[in-house]
């Protein structure tokens, strides 16, 4: 008996110390560099497209649009410049993850896109840090690297 409630109270105090022993995550964030042509994005949440601002920043959950003869020039960052996405005509992707743990430095970003073409420039990631870039059919992870990623329209 005395085995048992030891194992109880062992198991109740992991249990109840697990939550302060997670990694903190503040948001990361998308700034606005560059805009030619139509551009729109979609505040999380909602579901009416806004004009993108050349001043604007963006946060996780957040969608970006072009339009015919578009570009958007974005600089992603959390704890420190965590690269750059270039978002093409026609092209649409939302931010999936944009964290980062200040105190270990850890990065997770994942970018989904739906259609078009992005390109984008990581920066060298370190420790578990992970990029990722979701598409319809795959999701690649990169550690620091210039990469472009297209989707067509079925």
């Amino acid at each position: 008996m005395k085995k048992l409630t030891f194992a109880l109270m062992i198991g109740y105090l992991v249990t109840a110390t697990a939550p302060a022993l997670a990694e903190v995550t503040t948001p990361g964030e998308a700034k606005v560099l560059e805009i030619r042509g139509e551009a729109k994005y979609l505040k999380a949440g909602t579901t009416e497209w806004i004009p993108l601002d050349p001043a604007m920043t963006l946060s996780e959950g957040d969608s970006v649009k072009t339009g015919q003869d578009s570009l958007v020039r974005l600089e992603l960052s959390g704890s420190g410049k965590i690269g750059e996405v270039t978002v093409r005509k026609e092209s649409e992707f939302t931010f999936k993850a944009l964290a980062h743990d200040p105190a270990t430095g850890t990065r997770n970003t994942l970018l989904d896109v739906h259609v078009g073409s992005v390109l984008v420039q990581a920066e060298k990631l370190q420790g578990e840090s992970k990029f990722r870039v979701k598409t319809p059919t795959s999701i690649v992870g990169v550690r620091g690297t210039k990469f472009e990623v297209n989707v067509r329209k079925k």
